[in-house]
C-alpha cells in the first residue's frame, strides 16, 4: 500500500463532509457490509450504500451501482469478493473516484495489480473502521444521508 494513499484517506476521514460509498453494503447484520455502513454513519459520515439487490440498507437509500451514486464520492469502500472487486475498480475509474479503500477479503494479487494501474489512490491492508475511529470529526452527525 502506498503510504500517501492512507494519509490521503485519513485526511478525508477527518472531514465531517466526507462522502463514502460502501460497495457490497448489506442488510445482514453479520456481514461487514452492514457493520461498516452502521459504523461510518455512527461517526457522522455521509454514507452511500451500494448493492444491486437492495433499496435501503441500515435505513439509507441503497444504489444499484457505483455509477448510480450521486457525486461527489470522496472514498469508495469495497466489501466484495475479489472477483466482483475487479469490476468495481473499473467502475471507480470510470466514475472519476479519487480514492478506493479495499477491505480485507475484497482483494487478491490480481485485484492489487489492477488497483496499482488504476488512476486513483488505493488503500488496502487497513480497516476503514479502525482509521475512522481515530480520525473521525469530533461531533458526528449520525443519520445523515
Amino acid at each position: 500500500m502506498d503510504a500517501t494513499a492512507l494519509e490521503a484517506a485519513t485526511t478525508l476521514l477527518r472531514s465531517p463532509t466526507t462522502r463514502i460509498a460502501v460497495v457490497g453494503a448489506s442488510n445482514d447484520p453479520s456481514k461487514f457490509g452492514n457493520i461498516i455502513v452502521k459504523n461510518l454513519v455512527g461517526h457522522g459520515y455521509d454514507v452511500l450504500p451500494v448493492n444491486p439487490k437492495e433499496t435501503t440498507i441500515a435505513g439509507l437509500p441503497a444504489y444499484r451501482s457505483l455509477a448510480a451514486v450521486p457525486k461527489p464520492v470522496d472514498i469508495v469502500d469495497v466489501v466484495t469478493p475479489p472477483a466482483a472487486t475487479r469490476g468495481i475498480l473499473k467502475d471507480a475509474a470510470e466514475a472519476g473516484c479519487g480514492l478506493v479503500w479495499l477491505q480485507d477479503g475484497s482483494f487478491d494479487d490480481a485485484v492489487l495489480a489492477d488497483a496499482a494501474a488504476a488512476p486513483f489512490k488505493t488503500v488496502h491492508h487497513a480497516c476503514i473502521m479502525v482509521v475512522a475511529r481515530s480520525a473521525a470529526p469530533p461531533s458526528p452527525r449520525a443519520g445523515r444521508s
